[in-house]
């Protein structure tokens, strides 16, 4: 059966169900939830749009769509709104939204936008695509593999990599999301023995249970429905080279014994197959997950545990590193002019020392999109601080901003000026009604009361 490539999140079940079948008229494979977390557990890489309505339980559309920036995705996001939300979705916008439409919306009109993101998406993944395979027929060249190493930290780091890339033995990559561990990974592998050999990814989180191990390991002809063919797993493809894990703690505690098997024998089965294949490949691995306390709930074997972590690196935060963020970012700005044959880059002082001061929960792969994103909308090739997300400009400037938005209220009704200075502070709180509220001097309860009203 086909993965799913389009999430749709709404909280009414109606919407979900019209739009679940319409989907599959306009050559979608659909899955729907209620809410912005069972979003977050169904997000793997054949996803290539999100459908996202703003108000939903638990976690709405903007706690979500900040989640997704954080996690550093690029999958195109059109989010969904009523009329009265209007301005609330321009702000999603803002935020890094592709495109935001009204409700009631016109089918063919939705789907249009839903197919254009699509394509989109399909880009980037295939530049993605490119970059590896670039990174992959230069890694016999170590510096074909961009590693930025300005602070100390990554220094040292650098080289105990180069140490290690000349044994065979497996390393574990530890580190938040988005620390670069694949590009470490690389690292590694082009500064080996095996660099004129296959370097081959897996993402053990991407693929269902049932996918992941014929990913792996292979399968024989007629193993099970579908398997119509014979196939050579990653394993099998990486041999003589470096085999990638990421995110190995979430490797199905069923197949852990079959890794280990091949960590200890150096050798497997295919799915539906007796023949014992000898494998010559050494594995890095890469988690940000807590390890003693996957062991501990037996989610994780503790002998498999041992056997991928004989060398751990540990990987720091970006914000551990604000050496780093201006070499990085000089670096992101390159790379995207000479991608899209622009004129070069540049980016105000204003603007990198919000960037410095900005904690990077998402690392530097959020920085890397942030960078992106706002290479495609400044003017005249300089990105200003005004180019830049809210969370991440300084607080002088947005409460500058802030005050030159109350201005000029000769003329308004107090009834008009009350709307403009919630809906305002709304958007200037990120939202957060509460906080809304507290700058206000009022209930988060009128908050709710007068948005009604006015609305209505």
């Amino acid at each position: 059966m086909s993965q799913y490539n389009l999430i749709i999140a709404d909280d009414d079940s109606t919407v979900r169900r019209l739009l679940e079948m319409k989907s599959a008229h306009y050559g979608f494979r659909p899955a729907t939830v209620e809410n912005g977390e069972e979003l977050l557990e169904l997000l793997n890489d054949e996803v290539q749009v999100i459908l996202l309505d703003i108000n939903m339980p638990k976690m709405d559309g903007f706690q979500c769509l900040k989640k997704l920036n954080e996690m550093g995705s690029t999958i195109p996001v059109i989010i969904l709104s009523s009329e009265q939300e209007a301005s609330t979705a321009v702000k999603a916008v803002k935020l890094g939204a592709l495109d935001y439409l009204t409700k009631p919306f016109d089918l063919d009109e939705l789907f249009t936008a839903l197919r254009n993101a699509s394509r989109i998406s399909k880009i980037q993944n295939e530049n993605t695509q490119l970059k590896e395979n670039l990174s992959d027929s230069i890694c016999g060249n170590p510096s074909g593999i961009n590693l930025i190493a300005e602070s100390p930290t990554i220094q040292k780091l650098q080289l105990q990599a180069l140490k290690v890339a000349k044994l065979n033995s497996t390393i574990l990559l530890t580190g938040e999301s988005g620390t670069g561990k694949s590009v470490f990974a690389r690292y590694i592998h082009a500064n080996s023995e095996r660099s004129d050999k296959p370097f081959v990814s897996v993402s053990c989180p991407a693929l269902p249970r049932e996918l992941l191990e014929s990913e792996l390991f292979g399968h024989e002809k007629g193993a099970f429905t579908g398997a119509i063919k014979k196939r050579i797993g990653k394993i099998e493809a990486a041999a003589g080279g470096t085999l990638f894990l990421d995110e190995i703690g979430d490797l199905p505690l069923d197949l852990q014994p079959k890794l280990l098997n091949v960590l200890q024998d150096q050798e497997f089965t295919r799915i539906g197959g007796d023949k014992v294949i000898k494998s010559d490949v050494r594995i890095i691995t890469a988690t940000n997950i807590n390890f003693p306390e996957k062991i501990a709930n037996k989610e994780f074997r503790e002998d498999l545990y041992y056997r991928i972590s004989v060398i751990p690196l540990e990987l720091p935060a970006l914000r551990d590193q604000v050496e780093n963020i201006g070499p990085l970012t000089e670096h992101f700005l390159t790379r995207i002019a000479k991608t899209q044959k622009n004129p070069p880059l540049s980016i105000s002082a204003e603007a990198m020392n919000a960037i410095k001061l900005y904690q990077w929960p998402g690392n530097i792969r959020q920085l890397e999109n942030l960078i992106e994103r706002a290479a495609a909308f400044c003017a005249d090739s300089h990105i200003s601080e005004e180019d830049l997300p809210q969370e991440v400009r300084s607080p002088e400037t947005l409460e500058s901003e802030y005050e030159t938005t109350i201005t000029g209220l000769a003329g308004h009704t107090l009834a008009q000026i009350e709307f403009a200075a919630i809906t305002q502070t709304l958007e200037h709180c990120g939202g957060n009604k509460a906080e809304t509220a507290r700058r206000l001097g009022i209930s988060e309860k009128s908050i709710y009361n007068k948005m009604k009203r006015y609305t209505n």
